[in-house]
């Protein structure tokens, strides 16, 4: 299959043309790869083509309004599009093995994706791939309403950090006014993502951050949170991400990391760092990916040698990285 980047126009066309659409989104699904999925699914559903979204793992319950009221119809014809899905393996394995290698059109805004699909639109200048799927439904000609600007927010909002990040530009801003004015219910959504925790993520918080350590002059922080950890607070990985941002708001750290135990032994590693050092170049070195400043990969050693690899990476690149960035 040969493989090309395309633009949005393109993009909006290859949608168009389709008799069907099956939309696949990344495996521990986010706020930016389900609301790009179900804001495309309403907009397709509007133009008449049988649609659905189909997901390796649980959609989040703080996420689940996206699915209501959207009818959706699984056609085995359809076209196979995914949504912020900056590489294959990221599908996860259930969904690799029923579609991998057959993608046919990728919504991303991932600088390191290796257009793994038949066709790419990637816009690395997109805080959220919502700011690209929102310019492919305008494309398409298919009106906003409250339920398709809800999903996009959430997006942009989530990726963003509640337009906190370094990623945040001008157009998110632009995007969120305009979802606001359709009707979004911003305060209650930013409240539920941002605002809200179960007592059960409460209680890991509090077992994370017990074993807080502190490498590389203290610019490092890294918490890890086992199955045990899990299972002791009654949380899980849906609950763990909140807790990964929360490393790096710590004063002097230029890099946060999260690394969580996997049910099968392996762990999955989460960087967050700050300007100059960027967190997509480091996991790439452990095989995985994402952005300057979020980024993410895994490791099959034992926790000892997973943390001595990623801490010895980080202390590479903050290398000739002056005190006056902490």
């Amino acid at each position: 299959m040969q493989m090309k980047r395309i633009d949005v126009r393109q993009a909006a066309e290859r949608l168009q043309t389709a008799p069907a659409l099956r939309i696949l989104v990344h495996s521990h699904p986010d706020g930016d790869t389900l609301g790009c999925a179900f804001a495309l699914a309403r907009a397709m559903h509007w133009l008449g083509k049988d649609v659905c979204v189909l997901s390796e793992d649980p959609i989040p319950e703080m996420f689940a309004f996206m699915a209501a009221g959207l009818p959706q119809r699984e056609r085995e014809y359809g076209l196979l599009v995914c949504v912020d899905v900056a590489d294959e393996h990221l599908l996860g394995k259930r969904q690799v093995e029923r579609f991998g290698g057959r993608i046919a059109l990728n919504l991303d805004h991932h600088a390191t994706n290796p257009l793994f699909a038949a066709e790419t639109c990637v816009d690395p200048a997109a805080a959220a791939a919502a700011e690209l799927v929102c310019d492919v439904i305008d494309t398409l000609g298919v009106p906003l309403d409250t339920a398709m600007a809800s999903c996009l927010y959430a997006g942009i909002s989530t990726d963003t950090g509640c337009f906190r990040y370094s990623n945040t530009t001008a157009r998110s801003h632009r995007c969120a006014a305009r979802f606001m004015e359709l009707g979004t219910p911003a305060a209650e959504l930013d409240r539920a993502f941002f605002e809200t925790k179960t007592k059960t993520c409460a209680a890991l918080e509090r077992m994370a951050f017990e074993g807080l350590r502190f490498y590389c002059g203290d610019r490092v922080a890294m918490i890890v949170v086992t199955q045990a950890m899990f299972r002791k607070s009654g949380s899980n990985e849906e609950e763990f991400i909140k807790l990964v941002p929360q490393t790096r708001q710590i004063e002097g750290v230029l890099v946060g990391v999260s690394i969580r135990e996997r049910e099968d032994g392996s762990f999955k590693i989460s960087l967050r760092s700050h300007a100059p050092v960027d967190a997509a170049e480091i996991c790439a070195r452990m095989g995985g990916g994402g952005h300057a400043r979020a980024a993410g990969c895994a490791s099959e050693k034992p926790l000892g040698a997973t943390v001595e690899e990623i801490v010895g990476y980080i202390d590479e690149a903050l290398q000739g990285v002056g005190k006056e960035f902490c």
